[in-house]
């Protein structure tokens, strides 16, 4: 099993996280709305879970490892619910006000956001179909961590440099954060690149996102389309989000089952 240490790392990420949203979330949880606190909850679940995930194995806890495992499936839904509820959101504070400073920035975040749940969905459903694969099983998991630096690093860095404070410079605090994910991302991949393609898929996702932040998300008729979306039923959208992360779980669990051993019919 790689990645002996992993769940020290993963542990020291949930601690940046802690840091790095107490100034706008934590600090301030009575104002927030209740998708923020699904969202968060889902998010800091998936890293306990993570690290518990990193570190049965090298206990020799694959038992365990396996019935921790389970939780995914319950998980996962709950994390891509929550992100479309933030999506829904978003989208509702950027059609109520499109050209204040908040609904600009938000409008980028149209693009960002479900880029980044499209992609922990993916990395998702290639571990399930990769779990007898320990190299890539292992990687793929990790991956889904990746698309948290970016938001930590951007958050991080007003409070070490004030020329990033987001009513200022926002860009150049989301271009730092994006830059150090895709760093990590890389330099994990070089790590062992024979095993490396989920963290070149993921370096993929996070260049995406980076680009459409500066570009596609600042077309003033992506404003609107994005704004649009707080229009859908929230239900109807939530429900349709559980459905299909409930799909793609189950098409990943068995795209990755192994092969039944075939039987051996008689001749007489």
């Amino acid at each position: 099993m790689p990645y002996r240490k992993a769940w020290l790392w993963v542990l020291m990420l949930l601690a940046l996280t802690f840091v790095a949203f107490w100034p706008g979330y934590f600090s301030r949880l009575p104002d927030k709305k209740v998708a923020h606190h699904y969202h968060a909850a889902s998010s800091i679940l998936w890293m306990i879970l993570a690290i518990a995930q990193c570190w049965t194995p090298h206990q020799n806890q694959l038992a365990l490892h396996r019935k921790i495992g389970l939780a995914t499936f319950l998980l996962f839904p709950f994390f891509m619910v929550a992100g479309m509820w933030v999506i829904h959101v978003e989208a509702g504070t950027l059609a109520s006000d499109p050209t204040s400073l908040e609904g600009t920035q938000i409008a980028q975040f149209g693009f960002f956001d479900p880029l980044a749940n499209i992609a922990f969905a993916l990395m998702f459903w290639a571990a399930l179909k990769n779990r007898y694969k320990v190299q890539f099983h292992a990687r793929y998991m990790l991956a889904t961590l990746l698309f948290v630096l970016a938001p930590i690093g951007f958050r991080i860095l007003p409070m070490l440099i004030p020329f990033f404070r987001p009513d200022e410079n926002f860009s150049y605090a989301m271009a730092g954060g994006n830059l150090m994910a895709l760093a990590v991302t890389l330099y994990l991949f070089y790590q062992s690149p024979k095993y490396g393609r989920p963290f070149l898929i993921a370096a993929g996702f996070i260049a995406a996102q980076a680009i459409s932040f500066e570009t596609l998300g600042r077309i003033p008729a992506w404003a609107q389309i994005f704004g649009s979306v707080s229009y859908m039923n929230l239900p109807f959208l939530l429900v349709l989000t559980g459905i299909i992360s409930i799909g793609i779980a189950w098409h990943g669990w068995v795209a990755g089952a192994r092969p039944s051993n075939p039987k051996v019919v008689s001749v007489t």
